[in-house]
């Protein structure tokens, strides 16, 4: 297995992507059928409140609008029914939405753990019917890394990744309408900025997926070396295999490091930059929106 492992994460071709992605889906379809009902009420939950927290920004801009309207009049008294009927609603809108949310997250807390359970449990039983070969063939430690690291990042894309991919969706679309609402043409230098954040997001983004795929596999060579050389401890003093142990562990240890490093440093790097182009491209949609 770890042989399959190290070749699949030497390139991230088509074919990896394909892979990812197919991986991906199974994972999901996985997930709702260990949760028929709770998954789709969760992800109903996620939506809703994805476009509430969309809603209030087209209300704020009324507001602003009544306020400054009988700013100039200086009659306050009739510029009071428009305002608390436009704030009843924000404060409806800003309830249900922390009501919704806070269903969908402890929802999600509950259907995550129950998920990795049954997985493991699954992969135990489907494990049990393995041949011999297959133990004798790959390390214990690459085995047992099934299930600690990548159960742990399967965790990590049920209760982050999942969520914040529907939130993020759904908030772009809502937003993308209301922008097509006020105005066209800012909307296309809008969307020119945001091909350039895509863009650069896939070059930066391809670099970081490629180097945490090898820093799984790179874990799982270290602990199943770690772990066979402890298994076997009296063979190698028996043989005096001491500093070819220590050699080989270094190797291994220095081959996660790097990947460790590399993978950190592209998912580190993306923030900002992808931060400092939102940034221009704000400045571009402003100073279009001025002239």
């Amino acid at each position: 297995m770890s042989g399959n492992r190290g070749n699949a994460g030497l390139g991230m071709g088509k074919k990896g992507y394909q892979t990812g992605f197919n991986s991906l889906g199974r994972t999901v379809k996985m997930f709702f059928s260990f949760y028929p009902r709770l998954a789709p009420a969760a992800i109903v939950c996620i939506i809703v409140t994805s476009i509430i927290g969309a809603i209030p920004s087209f209300f704020t801009q009324n507001i602003i609008a009544i306020i400054e309207k009988w700013y100039q009049s200086g009659d306050y008294e009739a510029a009071k029914p428009e305002l608390v009927k436009y704030l009843s609603v924000l404060i409806i809108l800003y309830v249900l939405a922390l009501i919704l949310n806070t269903l969908q997250t402890q929802t999600m807390a509950f259907m995550t753990q129950g998920f990795l359970h049954k997985l493991r449990n699954e992969m135990f039983s489907r494990m049990q019917k393995l041949p011999i070969k297959y133990f004798d063939t790959n390390k214990h430690g690459d085995i047992m890394s099934h299930y600690t690291n990548d159960i742990d990042t399967l965790r990590q894309l049920v209760s982050m990744a999942f969520p914040t991919l529907i939130q993020c969706t759904v908030t772009v679309l809502v937003v993308f309408f209301m922008m097509l609402y006020f105005s066209v043409w800012m909307t296309l230098v809008l969307i020119t900025g945001v091909v350039l954040m895509v863009i650069v997001a896939k070059k930066v983004g391809g670099g970081s997926a490629k180097y945490f795929i090898r820093q799984q596999m790179a874990i799982a060579s270290t602990e199943g070396f770690v772990q066979e050389m402890m298994n076997g401890q009296k063979v190698i003093k028996v043989f005096n295999h001491e500093d070819e142990c220590e050699e080989e562990f270094g190797l291994l240890n220095d081959d996660m490091r790097s990947t460790q490093f590399k993978a950190n440093f592209f998912g580190g790097i993306t923030g900002p930059i992808m931060a400092n182009l939102s940034q221009v491209t704000y400045s571009i949609v402003v100073g279009v929106g001025g002239m």
